[in-house]
């Protein structure tokens, strides 16, 4: 049986194995899902604001993109992960309001890219932006995130394929 972890705003969380990482209700959040596929660990923070928190309280810092990256990052690492292969997914960032520029979302998506490419990490997936909600869901005993936009079905976004020889002994993906 798998262990489902449910990441609710503001919030980050690590696991490794036979994990499920859920989040829902993300409309103008951003949801940042690691995986690195050398140890099989896998993270998840639910991003409420870009950049970091200015106060020194540590309850509320993973509501800001910074403070949630690098603390997923640490439980991650924690777990046996290094991010030399770490294969990062972005879901929300979306304006459910419709109201020009008063949603955080877009800032938020900004502000992570930023920080992911000082890491020298490019997303292999980007879910972002819109005006419906999303949630997603990071197995990592496959390897896969999954995402539901409003209330369509719920597909795959990425899936980790390991590189394998063919018979000319090359490696493709």
């Amino acid at each position: 049986m798998k262990n489902e972890i449910f990441v609710d705003s503001g919030e980050v969380a690590a696991c490794k194995g036979h994990g499920v990482l859920q989040a829902s209700a993300i409309g103008s959040c951003v949801v940042v899902a690691a995986y690195d596929p050398d140890c099989h660990v896998g993270g998840m923070a639910h991003v409420m604001l870009a950049g970091a928190s200015r106060d020194q309280d540590p309850t509320g810092g993973t509501k800001y993109a910074e403070d949630a990256v690098q603390e997923m990052m640490q439980k991650m690492a924690n777990l046996g992960s290094t991010k030399a292969h770490l294969c990062v997914c972005l879901i929300g960032g979306g304006n459910l309001m419709g109201k020009g520029h008063d949603s955080p979302g877009p800032e938020t998506v900004r502000s992570l890219s930023e920080i992911l490419h000082r890491m020298r990490i490019e997303p292999v997936s980007m879910e972002v932006g819109g005006r419906q909600r999303r949630s997603c869901t990071l197995d990592v005993d496959r390897g896969c995130v999954t995402c539901k936009v409003g209330d369509s079905a719920e597909r795959k976004i990425w899936e980790y394929k390991a590189s394998v020889p063919d018979s000319a002994g090359e490696y493709r993906d």
